[in-house]
């Protein structure tokens, strides 16, 4: 069943009573409501409703490196998230009037565009309008999504001065050919700019249809101010131009500077400004125009590397401008789409140049002429529709070709803000080496082999560091209801003890939280996954952590799980190269110096119970990792009864944390077993406001006795480091 999401902007709570019934308490604000199924007939934006739904704080995971999806909705002005079981508890109290409904406009024509492409287009057409139209990228399937990322294309889906500009260009060569046609107008007016101020309005308009939202506000305003640069004959700079949007931007909402949208939509533009110049005049003797703003290129050569000849061609020159200014934007912006989404594509500039003129040129102009002709002739506006999601369907297809190659999108880990400067000093100082006289332009170049011998040095020295340390550092992901534990173990021996979370078919925790944890940390490769016992929350992340981390083995406890896609896994393990191994109870599977990891038990003593079916909670690996001075003890999901079995059989549990077992379930509770282990902290891997509402009241009265109990919900993750005899706990929490 689909689910539909949308704002609710609140008037009045009413409360459910047992007893008596409350009166309405005013409010005010933005809930985002997600419901199962689609809206009731006749609901419309601006409409007045009741809402069955329960509310609760926006919620998202304290774990560095992932995404901050409270932060993301705070800067929208939305604090409080809604869910609503089914259209049966949304009831229209009333519709507005003409005059109010006005100010929800926008919104309703939106809505009416999304339905009609509902009823007119299937997948994948259908969500690709959407998200060139109105912005919505909802409707949009993952895989779909994740070929136009690993192809490099994905900026081509999301409202842009590209867009814009690439409509105004359209605009402005139709009107002006229009114009031209008449004598008269040519000798009165000014066609060039009639044609220019023209394109104002159909630019307002998609800017109407997307919703002017941030993205596309910044979009229209950047090429807004192009436009009126040459109407008013005023052309200045590129940069300039850039600048003047970003401060009006920033003016209004100085808040999104930090938000990848805006950093990439002006790293973008700025870059292509200042470097697609420089390589154009590489290719080109003619081109010593510089659009940057600086005064003149100088020409570095007298004659193109590359010949005259081939270069006379104007298709061949047009390919190569395409490809240069692709390779532009990539440049000013591969540290910043390392540093949010640790993803580049090699393929972009060849897929952008592919891809480009089929949706900017065709789809975008036929989607937008069909949008008015919606509440004209809805016939023909199906028709132009159709026909413009060739190109969609066209561009889905070569993003699926070129995506499905293999090392066309590279994973790498976090730079930090010093290697992002680093980067930038070396870019800028490259491109002034182009505009300075001989005498200045050696410092530029000194400045920029500094920058890059830094930005060779700082990982090496890192990895040289990793590789000659002895401290131990172990990391209790915030996964919400489900496991992840990360072991730092001497000279840079990395191992995930589990990789599960709450499923979802459109979040996968391993994508999502735990793979950028691990490029946080500056782990691009693991040794070693654990997975204790075959619940998928415990591994539902795991096969894009096999997939992108290849580590060398996989040590699981034999046990066959429920699920095929705990089968599926494994597979995927063998179809990889890892080496599966089921570890013996009492074997050390890792060893340096004085610190181990040991495996207590492999979940043999599980199959001891007389009378009673294998329970494959107590089937867990249960582990144990010693240093010189502190150790950590991980039971996994076993119950109460198996721990008592462990104490029994004389193991050696005493740890100074404990990872409580079960997710600090009551069945799991143990005075014996927490009396053998004798912990100092106890770590709860739990959701905030789960269903089962873990962990146990038992566990928190451990507290009286000296214990520390952490909940990953509430606390975020924690991460205990030892350094000498000491052992530091630092917690993360996003508020």
């Amino acid at each position: 069943c689909p689910e539909t999401r949308f704002l609710m902007r609140v008037k009045t709570i009413h409360r459910d009573s047992t007893l008596l019934p409350e009166a309405p308490i005013k409010a005010s604000g933005l809930i985002l409501i997600t419901m199962k199924g689609l809206l009731p007939d006749g609901l419309k934006p601006g409409d007045h409703f009741l809402a069955k739904t329960k509310i609760s704080p926006v919620y998202t995971f304290s774990t560095p490196g992932s995404f901050n999806y409270k932060k993301h909705l705070a800067g929208k002005s939305i604090f409080l998230k809604g869910w609503i079981n089914s259209p049966g508890n949304i009831v229209k109290v009333e519709t507005l009037d003409e005059v109010a409904s006005l100010v929800y406009f926008p919104e309703r024509i939106r809505h009416h565009i999304a339905n009609f492409l509902d009823n007119t287009l299937t997948q994948p057409s259908r969500g690709l309008y959407k998200a060139i139209l109105i912005g919505d990228r909802h409707d949009v399937s993952h895989s779909v999504l994740d070929s136009f990322i690993r192809a490099g294309c994905m900026h081509i889906l999301a409202i842009s001065g590209m867009h814009m500009g690439l409509l105004a260009f359209v605009t402005i060569a139709t009107v002006s050919w229009l114009l031209k046609r008449s004598t008269r107008l040519l000798l009165q007016i000014n066609v060039n700019k009639a044609a220019v101020s023209i394109s104002l309005l159909p630019l307002i308009a998609y800017a109407f249809i997307a919703g002017f939202n941030i993205p596309v506000l910044r979009a229209l305003l950047m090429t807004s101010a192009f436009i009126l640069a040459i109407i008013f004959d005023r052309p200045g700079n590129l940069v300039n131009h850039i600048l003047t949007a970003a401060f009006l931007i920033l003016l209004w909402k100085p808040t999104v500077i930090t938000t990848a949208s805006f950093q990439l939509s002006f790293g973008a533009v700025i870059s292509i400004a200042l470097i697609y110049p420089l390589l154009i005049n590489l290719l080109f003797k003619d081109s010593t125009d510089s659009l940057s703003g600086f005064s003149k290129v100088r020409p570095l050569k007298e004659t193109s590397p590359f010949g005259q000849g081939i270069l006379k061609s104007k298709f061949i020159k047009w390919l190569l401008g395409a490809i240069v200014l692709s390779l532009s934007a990539m440049l000013g912006t591969l540290p910043l789409l390392l540093f949010h989404f640790n993803r580049i594509s090699l393929i972009a500039p060849l897929t952008s140049l592919l891809v480009e003129p089929l949706i900017c040129f065709w789809s975008l102009i036929v989607g937008i002429i069909a949008c008015f002709f919606i509440p004209l002739t809805p016939g023909l506006a199906q028709i132009f529709f159709k026909t413009g999601s060739a190109g969609l369907i066209f561009s889905e297809r070569i993003c699926a070709f070129f995506s499905a190659m293999e090392h066309v999108s590279l994973r790498l880990p976090t730079p930090s803000a010093v290697e992002i400067a680093l980067y930038y000093i070396l870019l800028l100082s490259i491109i002034m080496t182009f505009h300075l006289r001989p005498s200045p332009r050696r410092y530029a170049i000194i400045v920029a082999a500094v920058s890059f011998v830094s930005l060779l040095a700082i990982p090496a020295a890192s990895d040289i560091r990793r590789q000659n340390s002895t401290a131990t550092s172990v990391s209790v992901l915030d996964v919400g209801h489900g496991a992840a534990t990360v072991l730092q173990l001497p000279h840079n021996k990395n191992i995930l003890l589990d990789g599960g979370g709450a499923a979802g078919s459109n979040f996968n925790i391993g994508e999502r939280v735990i793979g950028p944890f691990l490029w946080h940390k500056k782990i691009g490769h693991l040794d070693t996954v654990i997975i204790t016992h075959p619940h998928a929350d415990h591994y539902n992340g795991l096969a894009f952590i096999l997939n992108h981390f290849r580590p060398k083995e996989l040590w699981i406890n034999g046990a066959t799980g429920h699920d095929p896609e705990y089968g599926e896994l494994l597979n995927l393990a063998k179809k990889l190269n890892i080496i599966i191994k089921i570890p013996k109870t009492d074997e050390i599977l890792f060893q340096s110096g004085s610190t181990r990891l040991l495996c207590v038990n492999n979940g043999s003593l599980g199959m001891n119970f007389p009378n009673q079916e294998p329970n494959i909670n107590d089937l867990s690996i249960v582990l144990k990792l010693e240093t010189a001075d502190n150790s950590f003890l991980f039971p996994a999901d076993i119950s109460a009864a198996m721990a008592n079995t462990l104490v029994a059989a004389g193991k050696d549990l005493q740890a100074d944390v404990l990872l409580a077992p079960h997710h600090g379930s009551k069945s799991s509770m143990s005075q014996d077993f927490i009396k053998a282990v004798e912990p100092e902290y106890i770590a709860v891997s739990v959701g905030r406001n789960n269903p089962f509402n873990l962990p146990d009241e038992s566990f928190y009265t451990l507290e009286k006795e000296g214990i520390r109990v952490l909940l990953t919900g509430r606390d975020g993750t924690l991460t205990f480091t030892e350094t000498g005899k000491k052992m530091n706990l630092s917690r993360y929490q996003v508020n």
